[in-house]
């Protein structure tokens, strides 16, 4: 099926929004009915056309309510307004969907609902099965320790409580799936199982009791081929498998001995035996040597050759072979020619899916003699605080009689530490990565609701349709590439939408203030943060947490929308990474680089600063935070609070009018 025929019925399904009430077969479901106060009609399509589904067997809800859902798909619904809307559609005949929404990303300006893109609906069939693969994973370290003045998250006396609310909101995406995988990038132990291996600086441990909420939350099992399995020797590979063993989770990658680590996890499922196969891609660094031989334990080493020959092995014992590779540098935006020969290595011996991580950042993927080739996933449950390594993305697989066939990405925010459905401007950000960098490798995507999707046989291309957005919030109907135009930007932040800063209890660790509380505000439809100053004449300042690295120089804007209790002079201030022996300063004293005169106001205020950024070194800037102050005119004692909505920093440096360009590209000027 194309992404063209598919667009076309997610028109369909937008449209119903400018129709009158009970004008189309969607609006009929709710007998005519108008949304009250606090509630909101929501629209749209399921498409089953490629397996022909019957939809008499299939059901929604949203939110936990039934949904009405016609016989030709299309479903409609008048629900209370909410900031997330959570999908699920189920049927004995097809395989289990979940996808999750933002108010504000569904929204139609031409109408009054919420209009969901067209979902594909793939039938269940004996001969197919479902694998889920989420990436880097360990719960040690912050969780425990957490960062001046951060939350901690995981405490002793409430240990499996605690793992299962780090887990809950990706639990319905891994619990439906057949086989689900995460890469556990941790030894599992109570303490440090002994000395560090000799040159490891960085080193993780996290608690047995991971591994059982793990499997509570849905995962069958875990690859342990990675660099930090070996972290505390023999003591920490001997505490990680007994804690495996003890939660019934099946793992492979990782042993005390060579042929322990290279052998494969089978696991029979459907009538198909899998056989899961791990691997990290270097001996170890700095004299640390965290591979296995024939005499000490490690990781599976991956080279090209033990990649064929493990592969190999595996098609002669008529087993499924399920490639994961732990390899590549970090924090780089495209995988080397190792990895890439090392994955298509282990297509071209028979394995349909060949997964990669390790490097923190999501990577384009490829479609290569009809397997699926996924160089890096990123992060899944990882408390790195970085922003760039929380934009990631999980992978629903399907294969048919062993052979790859449909790929669905499931996009990733990862919130105060914790996985979970990525929704409004980190969705946009992890979609805009994933097209661009997967066309830069020849592979087509489309779209299915909020997710991606890739069939083994590419069979569409891209809608031809252009995006001109220069400001304002995404919405999946304006998801395109953008037209060409005079300059193309990205915004590097991507999340100060504020879609997820509060979900549950988790809580945006992404943002920072001065001189005042911080917090994030879900109410009804509307996400916003707030600085509540804490005391009288005081000046707020508001900041991301991390400085901003690996961004390009060059020419940036800063724009927000604020409301102001009182006049104020907002002051833009950049905040530059001190250099070694620099006099550390308060997070928020930068250079001031623009200043702006605002009157106080009710109403949402439109603020934008233009800047640049000089060059460091390679075409990036120095790291930097980005700040803005808040000054009050008058020393009035005012205690009221500023919001600060649509915080966006947009870097105009994407260069080209490449497909891959445009792709990457958040905003254009015309």
């Amino acid at each position: 099926m194309s992404y063209r025929v598919l667009s076309a019925i997610a028109v369909v399904a937008a449209s119903l929004c400018a129709f009158p009430l009970a004008a189309h077969p969607a609006d009929a479901l709710v007998g005519g009915e108008i949304a009250a106060p606090g509630e909101v009609r929501i629209v749209g399509v399921l498409d089953g056309r490629r397996d022909r589904i019957d939809f008499r067997d299939v059901s929604i809800t949203i939110n936990g309510s039934v949904v009405a859902l016609s016989e030709d798909g299309h479903f409609a619904a008048i629900l209370p307004t909410a900031p997330i809307y959570r999908l699920d559609i189920r049927g004995g005949g097809v395989f289990t969907i979940v996808q999750t929404f933002g108010h504000a990303e569904l929204r139609d300006e031409a109408g009054d609902c919420l209009a969901i893109p067209a979902i594909e609906v793939v039938a269940r069939k004996k001969s197919r099965i479902e694998l889920f693969f989420g990436g880097d994973t360990m719960a040690g370290r912050r969780y425990f320790e957490p960062s001046s003045g951060q939350r901690q998250l995981l405490f002793r006396d409430s240990l499996a409580a605690d793992l299962d609310r780090l887990l809950a909101p990706m639990r319905p995406y891994m619990e439906s799936a057949d086989v689900a995988s995460v890469n556990l990038e941790t030894v599992l132990a109570d303490e440090a199982p002994g000395p560090r291996l000799p040159g490891k600086s960085i080193t993780f441990f996290s608690p047995p009791e991971l591994a059982a909420a793990l499997k509570r939350a849905g995962v069958d099992y875990v690859t342990l081929g990675n660099n930090h399995i070996y972290d505390y020797g023999e003591p920490g590979i001997a505490s990680t498998i007994a804690a495996l063993e003890r939660a019934g989770l099946a793992h492979s990658g990782a042993g005390h001995d060579e042929m322990q680590a290279d052998r494969a996890a089978e696991m029979g499922v459907g009538g198909s035996s899998l056989a899961m196969l791990g691997f990290v891609g270097w001996e170890g660094s700095n004299g640390a040597h965290q591979v296995a031989t024939a005499d000490k334990g490690g990781a599976a080493f991956g080279t090209r050759g033990q990649v064929r020959r493990s592969v190999e092995r595996e098609r002669k014992r008529r087993n499924v072979p399920v490639l994961q590779y732990h390899g590549g540098a970090e924090y780089i935006d495209r995988p080397s020619e190792t990895t890439i020969g090392r994955l298509r290595e282990a297509v071209e011996q028979g394995a349909p899916l060949a997964i990669g991580h390790h490097p923190h950042l999501v990577k384009g993927v490829e479609v290569y003699r009809e397997a699926l080739v996924a160089p890096s996933i990123g992060n899944f449950l990882f408390d790195q605080q970085h922003p760039r390594t929380h934009v990631t993305y999980a992978i629903r697989a399907i294969l048919e009689k062993g052979r790859f066939l449909r790929a669905e990405f499931v996009p990733v925010g990862v919130i105060d530490y914790r996985p979970m459905p990525a929704v409004g401007a980190i969705r946009e950000r992890v979609l805009r990565r994933l097209f661009g960098f997967s066309v830069e490798r020849g592979t087509q995507l489309a779209m299915s609701g909020g997710h991606a999707v890739v069939y083994a046989d590419q069979n569409g291309s891209m809608t031809s349709s252009c995006h001109r957005r220069s400001k304002g919030e995404f919405t999946l109907a304006n998801f395109a590439p953008a037209c060409e135009g005079t300059r193309l930007g990205r915004d590097v932040i991507g999340r100060g939408d504020f879609a997820l800063a509060r979900e549950g209890d988790a809580v945006e660790r992404a943002f920072m203030s001065d001189d005042a509380g911080l917090e994030f505000v879900s109410r009804g439809n509307e996400d916003h943060a707030v600085l509540r100053p804490e005391k009288a004449a005081s000046s707020p300042a508001f900041f991301t947490h991390a400085y901003l690295r690996d961004v390009p120089a060059g020419a940036y804007t800063l724009r927000a929308r604020v409301k102001l209790p009182v006049a104020a002079r907002v002051e833009l201030r950049t905040k530059d990474r001190p250099q070694p022996g620099e006099q550390p300063s308060a997070r928020w004293r930068g250079d001031i680089l623009k200043v702006r005169d605002m009157p106080a106001a009710k109403a949402w205020q439109d603020i934008s600063f233009d800047f640049v950024k000089p060059e460091q070194a390679e075409g990036n800037a120095r790291p930097f935070r980005p700040v803005l102050r808040f000054v009050p005119a008058a020393q009035t004692g005012n205690l009221e609070p500023i919001a600060i909505d649509d915080f966006e920093l947009i870097s105009w440096s994407v260069n080209g009018t490449s497909e891959a360009d445009r792709w990457h590209a958040s905003h254009v000027v015309q």
